[in-house]
């Protein structure tokens, strides 16, 4: 899994999470327990924090981006459907944004 620096800052993933080997994490990234990254999912930190809370998900091809001092987020068991994008927005617990 792709994992790049920037700014001094790493992303960090809890242990128990799956990202496959082909997602990107980018900058300020915070992947939460059992969470899951699909393939080629590009999650960029770089202008504001993303958090995927505990057993949430995004799926294949997604695009997560964060906005200037605006947390993105991803609450505690929420699903990301396959292709959909994300900026600075947060998808609350149990929510479902359909697939693109």
């Amino acid at each position: 899994m792709p994992c790049y620096e920037i700014n001094g800052i790493r992303p960090v993933v809890d242990p128990s999470a799956f990202v496959h080997p082909t997602a990107i994490l980018t900058g300020d990234v915070i992947v939460g327990p059992r969470c899951y990254v699909g393939p080629a999912a590009s999650l960029r930190g770089d202008f504001g924090r993303i958090v995927l809370e505990a057993g949430s998900n995004v799926q294949d091809c997604c695009v997560m981006h964060g906005f200037p001092s605006t947390d993105t987020v991803v609450e505690e068991d929420g699903h990301i459907g396959h292709g959909a994008v994300l900026h600075g927005c947060v998808v609350k617990r149990n929510a479902m944004v359909g697939m693109n």
